[in-house]
Protein backbone atom coordinates (compact mmCIF):
# COMPACT_ATOMS: atom_id res chain seq x y z
CA UNK A 1 0.00 0.00 0.00
CA UNK A 2 1.13 3.31 -1.20
CA UNK A 3 1.07 6.58 0.99
CA UNK A 4 -1.59 7.99 -1.36
CA UNK A 5 -3.56 5.09 -1.05
CA UNK A 6 -2.89 4.43 2.93
CA UNK A 7 -4.55 8.25 3.35
CA UNK A 8 -6.96 7.80 1.34
CA UNK A 9 -8.50 4.41 2.86
CA UNK A 10 -8.10 5.74 6.55
CA UNK A 11 -10.37 8.59 5.17
CA UNK A 12 -13.11 6.44 3.42
CA UNK A 13 -13.26 3.93 6.71
CA UNK A 14 -11.59 1.32 4.67
CA UNK A 15 -8.95 -1.36 5.82
CA UNK A 16 -4.63 0.02 5.90
CA UNK A 17 -1.73 -1.79 6.36
CA UNK A 18 -1.02 0.49 8.86
CA UNK A 19 -2.06 3.71 10.70
CA UNK A 20 -1.27 6.43 8.46
CA UNK A 21 0.75 9.86 10.62
CA UNK A 22 0.71 13.75 9.84
CA UNK A 23 2.89 15.66 11.24
CA UNK A 24 3.87 19.48 10.49
CA UNK A 25 5.43 22.78 11.95
CA UNK A 26 6.24 26.15 11.08
CA UNK A 27 9.54 26.75 9.38
CA UNK A 28 12.13 29.25 10.61
CA UNK A 29 11.83 33.16 9.27
CA UNK A 30 14.46 32.33 6.72
CA UNK A 31 13.32 29.21 5.09
CA UNK A 32 9.23 30.30 5.28
CA UNK A 33 9.09 32.20 1.46
CA UNK A 34 10.26 30.56 -1.98
CA UNK A 35 12.91 28.48 -2.79
CA UNK A 36 14.03 28.02 0.79
CA UNK A 37 10.59 26.83 2.23
CA UNK A 38 10.90 24.31 -0.72
CA UNK A 39 13.99 22.95 0.19
CA UNK A 40 12.87 23.23 3.76
CA UNK A 41 9.81 21.11 2.87
CA UNK A 42 12.37 18.57 1.09
CA UNK A 43 14.55 18.19 4.04
CA UNK A 44 11.35 17.29 6.58
CA UNK A 45 9.65 15.19 4.31
CA UNK A 46 12.78 13.27 3.61
CA UNK A 47 13.96 13.89 7.45
CA UNK A 48 10.44 12.13 8.57
CA UNK A 49 9.45 9.84 5.50
CA UNK A 50 5.94 11.46 5.84
CA UNK A 51 2.56 9.75 4.84
CA UNK A 52 1.06 13.04 3.93
CA UNK A 53 2.86 16.71 3.35
CA UNK A 54 1.27 19.67 4.45
CA UNK A 55 2.71 22.53 3.10
CA UNK A 56 2.78 25.37 5.12
CA UNK A 57 1.34 28.93 3.90
CA UNK A 58 3.18 31.83 5.37
CA UNK A 59 1.33 34.30 3.21
CA UNK A 60 -1.44 36.69 4.62
CA UNK A 61 -4.34 38.15 3.76
CA UNK A 62 -4.90 42.05 2.50
CA UNK A 63 -7.67 44.10 2.04
CA UNK A 64 -8.14 46.49 -0.10
CA UNK A 65 -9.98 48.87 2.39
CA UNK A 66 -9.11 50.45 5.38
CA UNK A 67 -11.09 49.08 8.36
CA UNK A 68 -11.14 51.50 11.62
CA UNK A 69 -15.08 50.90 12.76
CA UNK A 70 -17.24 47.86 12.27
CA UNK A 71 -19.45 49.67 10.08
CA UNK A 72 -16.18 49.68 7.32
CA UNK A 73 -16.30 46.19 7.15
CA UNK A 74 -19.21 46.67 4.67
CA UNK A 75 -17.33 48.20 2.11
CA UNK A 76 -15.38 44.51 1.76
CA UNK A 77 -15.07 42.81 -1.41
CA UNK A 78 -13.22 39.57 -2.72
CA UNK A 79 -9.73 39.93 -3.33
CA UNK A 80 -8.92 39.68 -6.95
CA UNK A 81 -6.76 36.79 -6.78
CA UNK A 82 -3.92 38.83 -9.20
CA UNK A 83 -3.47 41.75 -6.09
CA UNK A 84 -2.83 39.04 -3.27
CA UNK A 85 0.13 37.47 -1.89
CA UNK A 86 -1.16 33.70 -3.00
CA UNK A 87 0.31 33.57 -6.58
CA UNK A 88 3.87 33.36 -5.03
CA UNK A 89 2.14 30.60 -2.28
CA UNK A 90 0.75 28.99 -5.62
CA UNK A 91 4.62 28.75 -7.06
CA UNK A 92 6.12 27.11 -4.03
CA UNK A 93 3.25 24.39 -3.98
CA UNK A 94 4.18 23.66 -7.52
CA UNK A 95 7.48 23.40 -6.81
CA UNK A 96 6.79 20.89 -3.91
CA UNK A 97 4.77 18.44 -5.83
CA UNK A 98 7.44 18.47 -8.45
CA UNK A 99 9.91 17.83 -6.30
CA UNK A 100 8.47 14.68 -3.58
CA UNK A 101 7.48 11.31 -5.21
CA UNK A 102 3.92 10.86 -6.65
CA UNK A 103 2.58 8.42 -4.29
CA UNK A 104 3.05 11.04 -1.27
CA UNK A 105 -0.18 13.35 -0.70
CA UNK A 106 0.14 17.03 -0.56
CA UNK A 107 -2.29 18.70 1.70
CA UNK A 108 -2.08 22.63 1.19
CA UNK A 109 -2.50 25.25 4.00
CA UNK A 110 -5.54 27.66 3.63
CA UNK A 111 -6.11 30.04 7.07
CA UNK A 112 -9.66 30.35 7.76
CA UNK A 113 -11.66 33.46 7.24
CA UNK A 114 -11.85 35.20 10.57
CA UNK A 115 -7.90 34.85 10.96
CA UNK A 116 -7.24 35.78 7.52
CA UNK A 117 -9.28 39.29 8.65
CA UNK A 118 -7.28 39.30 11.34
CA UNK A 119 -4.37 39.17 9.35
CA UNK A 120 -5.60 41.75 7.12
CA UNK A 121 -6.16 44.34 10.05
CA UNK A 122 -3.93 43.50 13.11
CA UNK A 123 -0.76 43.49 14.47
CA UNK A 124 0.20 39.53 13.50
CA UNK A 125 0.90 37.14 15.98
CA UNK A 126 -2.16 38.49 18.46
CA UNK A 127 -4.66 36.31 17.24
CA UNK A 128 -5.12 35.10 20.81
CA UNK A 129 -6.41 38.16 22.34
CA UNK A 130 -10.11 37.99 21.89
CA UNK A 131 -9.89 41.86 21.89
CA UNK A 132 -8.44 42.01 18.26
CA UNK A 133 -10.04 44.30 16.02
CA UNK A 134 -12.07 42.24 13.94
CA UNK A 135 -13.32 40.28 16.90
CA UNK A 136 -14.52 43.33 18.68
CA UNK A 137 -16.01 44.92 15.35
CA UNK A 138 -17.91 41.59 15.32
CA UNK A 139 -19.27 41.19 18.64
CA UNK A 140 -19.90 45.15 17.84
CA UNK A 141 -22.11 44.58 14.85
CA UNK A 142 -22.41 41.25 13.56
CA UNK A 143 -24.19 42.14 10.36
CA UNK A 144 -21.53 44.37 9.10
CA UNK A 145 -18.58 42.37 9.49
CA UNK A 146 -20.29 38.83 8.66
CA UNK A 147 -20.56 39.66 5.22
CA UNK A 148 -17.19 40.52 4.97
CA UNK A 149 -15.86 37.18 6.18
CA UNK A 150 -18.05 35.95 2.95
CA UNK A 151 -16.24 38.19 1.02
CA UNK A 152 -12.81 36.91 2.68
CA UNK A 153 -14.10 33.24 2.13
CA UNK A 154 -14.59 33.96 -1.85
CA UNK A 155 -10.73 34.76 -2.58
CA UNK A 156 -10.06 32.05 -0.94
CA UNK A 157 -12.09 29.29 -2.34
CA UNK A 158 -10.36 31.26 -5.28
CA UNK A 159 -7.23 30.14 -4.12
CA UNK A 160 -8.12 26.71 -2.90
CA UNK A 161 -9.55 26.20 -6.65
CA UNK A 162 -6.08 26.96 -8.16
CA UNK A 163 -4.06 25.03 -5.07
CA UNK A 164 -6.49 21.78 -6.37
CA UNK A 165 -5.25 22.65 -10.10
CA UNK A 166 -1.91 23.14 -9.10
CA UNK A 167 -2.08 19.46 -7.85
CA UNK A 168 -3.27 19.44 -3.77
CA UNK A 169 -4.70 16.09 -2.88
CA UNK A 170 -5.98 18.44 -0.43
CA UNK A 171 -7.52 21.51 1.53
CA UNK A 172 -6.04 21.88 5.12
CA UNK A 173 -8.07 24.39 6.74
CA UNK A 174 -7.26 26.31 9.92
CA UNK A 175 -10.33 27.28 11.09
CA UNK A 176 -10.47 29.75 14.05
CA UNK A 177 -12.67 31.51 16.03
CA UNK A 178 -13.98 29.02 17.95
CA UNK A 179 -12.60 29.49 21.56
CA UNK A 180 -15.19 29.99 24.54
CA UNK A 181 -13.44 33.06 25.40
CA UNK A 182 -13.93 35.06 22.30
CA UNK A 183 -17.54 34.71 20.81
CA UNK A 184 -20.85 33.12 22.02
CA UNK A 185 -21.64 29.78 20.29
CA UNK A 186 -24.79 31.40 18.78
CA UNK A 187 -22.52 34.59 17.60
CA UNK A 188 -20.08 31.90 16.33
CA UNK A 189 -22.43 29.95 14.42
CA UNK A 190 -24.17 33.01 12.69
CA UNK A 191 -21.13 34.52 11.25
CA UNK A 192 -18.22 32.51 11.60
CA UNK A 193 -19.24 28.95 10.79
CA UNK A 194 -21.04 30.24 7.45
CA UNK A 195 -18.00 31.41 5.83
CA UNK A 196 -15.98 28.56 7.07
CA UNK A 197 -18.62 25.90 5.74
CA UNK A 198 -18.29 27.74 2.31
CA UNK A 199 -14.78 27.44 1.68
CA UNK A 200 -15.24 23.64 2.80
CA UNK A 201 -18.33 23.02 0.76
CA UNK A 202 -16.47 24.32 -2.19
CA UNK A 203 -13.02 22.08 -1.81
CA UNK A 204 -15.74 19.25 -1.69
CA UNK A 205 -17.24 20.15 -4.95
CA UNK A 206 -14.06 19.55 -6.50
CA UNK A 207 -13.71 16.46 -5.07
CA UNK A 208 -10.91 17.14 -2.98
CA UNK A 209 -10.62 16.03 0.50
CA UNK A 210 -11.11 18.52 3.03
CA UNK A 211 -8.98 19.04 6.12
CA UNK A 212 -10.49 20.91 8.99
CA UNK A 213 -8.26 22.14 11.69
CA UNK A 214 -10.06 23.53 14.24
CA UNK A 215 -7.69 25.77 15.86
CA UNK A 216 -6.89 27.02 19.22
CA UNK A 217 -7.91 26.11 23.50
CA UNK A 218 -11.45 25.72 24.54
CA UNK A 219 -12.62 25.35 21.43
CA UNK A 220 -16.60 25.16 21.28
CA UNK A 221 -16.12 21.64 19.04
CA UNK A 222 -20.31 20.96 18.79
CA UNK A 223 -20.68 24.38 16.93
CA UNK A 224 -18.78 22.87 13.77
CA UNK A 225 -20.90 19.81 13.16
CA UNK A 226 -22.79 21.63 10.08
CA UNK A 227 -18.99 21.95 8.26
CA UNK A 228 -18.98 18.49 6.18
CA UNK A 229 -15.37 18.15 6.32
CA UNK A 230 -13.32 14.74 5.95
CA UNK A 231 -10.88 14.68 8.75
CA UNK A 232 -11.29 16.60 11.70
CA UNK A 233 -8.75 17.55 14.13
CA UNK A 234 -8.61 19.96 17.43
CA UNK A 235 -6.68 20.19 20.78
CA UNK A 236 -7.95 17.59 22.86
CA UNK A 237 -5.37 18.44 24.90
CA UNK A 238 -6.52 22.06 25.35
CA UNK A 239 -10.25 21.30 25.33
CA UNK A 240 -12.98 19.41 26.92
CA UNK A 241 -13.75 17.21 23.98
CA UNK A 242 -11.46 14.38 23.68
CA UNK A 243 -10.89 11.80 20.36
CA UNK A 244 -13.71 10.19 21.84
CA UNK A 245 -15.79 12.90 22.11
CA UNK A 246 -15.43 13.91 18.47
CA UNK A 247 -16.21 10.56 17.10
CA UNK A 248 -19.93 10.85 18.37
CA UNK A 249 -19.80 14.42 17.31
CA UNK A 250 -18.24 13.95 13.57
CA UNK A 251 -19.97 10.22 12.88
CA UNK A 252 -18.34 8.72 9.90
CA UNK A 253 -15.68 11.16 9.63
CA UNK A 254 -12.14 10.46 10.11
CA UNK A 255 -10.32 12.02 12.76
CA UNK A 256 -6.23 13.23 12.77
CA UNK A 257 -4.42 14.03 15.89
CA UNK A 258 -3.86 12.33 19.47
CA UNK A 259 -0.42 14.16 20.47
CA UNK A 260 -0.18 17.20 22.89
CA UNK A 261 1.78 19.60 20.32
CA UNK A 262 3.99 21.51 22.59
CA UNK A 263 4.28 20.08 26.03
CA UNK A 264 4.43 15.80 25.40
CA UNK A 265 6.51 12.88 25.35
CA UNK A 266 6.53 13.49 21.61
CA UNK A 267 8.36 17.34 22.42
CA UNK A 268 10.94 16.28 24.96
CA UNK A 269 10.10 12.47 26.03
CA UNK A 270 12.08 9.01 25.25
CA UNK A 271 11.68 6.54 22.53
CA UNK A 272 10.04 4.44 24.75
CA UNK A 273 7.51 6.90 26.33
CA UNK A 274 6.53 8.06 22.56
CA UNK A 275 5.68 3.91 22.08
CA UNK A 276 3.26 3.79 24.77
CA UNK A 277 1.87 7.20 24.40
CA UNK A 278 0.95 6.27 20.66
CA UNK A 279 -0.43 2.48 21.80
CA UNK A 280 -2.10 4.56 24.27
CA UNK A 281 -3.70 7.17 21.89
CA UNK A 282 -4.54 4.02 19.12
CA UNK A 283 -6.87 1.92 21.75
CA UNK A 284 -8.65 5.17 22.76
CA UNK A 285 -9.26 6.24 18.76
CA UNK A 286 -9.16 3.05 17.28
CA UNK A 287 -7.16 2.29 13.82
CA UNK A 288 -10.01 2.82 11.01
CA UNK A 289 -10.70 6.57 10.05
CA UNK A 290 -7.55 7.78 11.95
CA UNK A 291 -4.87 9.48 11.07
CA UNK A 292 -1.82 9.95 14.00
CA UNK A 293 -0.82 13.36 14.86
CA UNK A 294 -0.42 16.30 16.59
CA UNK A 295 -2.67 18.69 18.40
CA UNK A 296 -1.24 21.91 15.77
CA UNK A 297 1.74 22.35 14.82
CA UNK A 298 4.55 20.80 16.48
CA UNK A 299 7.58 23.48 17.83
CA UNK A 300 9.88 24.31 15.10
CA UNK A 301 12.88 23.00 16.59
CA UNK A 302 11.16 19.46 17.35
CA UNK A 303 13.75 16.36 16.78
CA UNK A 304 12.44 15.17 14.06
CA UNK A 305 13.97 11.42 14.79
CA UNK A 306 10.46 11.54 17.41
CA UNK A 307 8.21 11.86 14.36
CA UNK A 308 9.41 8.65 12.63
CA UNK A 309 9.44 6.90 16.21
CA UNK A 310 5.52 7.29 16.47
CA UNK A 311 5.35 6.21 12.64
CA UNK A 312 7.26 3.01 13.63
CA UNK A 313 4.94 2.62 16.87
CA UNK A 314 1.39 2.84 14.64
CA UNK A 315 2.94 0.49 12.22
CA UNK A 316 4.00 -1.97 14.78
CA UNK A 317 0.63 -1.30 16.94
CA UNK A 318 -1.65 -4.17 17.31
Amino acid sequence: MDKRERIAAAIAGEATDRVPCGFWHHFDKKDAFGEASVRAHLDFYEATDADVLKVMNEHMYRLEQEIRCAEDWRKVRPVPFERTDYPDYIGEFRAIRRAVPSDVPLWATIHGALVSAYHATDTPGHFSNPDNRVSCHLRENPEAVKGALMAVAETLSDLCDRLIDAGADGIYYAALGGEETRFSRELLEEAVIPADRYVIDRVKARGTTAVLHICKEKVQLPAYHSIDADVFNWAVHDCRYSLADGRALFPGKALLGGFDDRSSVLVDGSEEAIVSETNAILREAGTARFILGADCTLPDNVELWRVRAAKRAAQDFQ
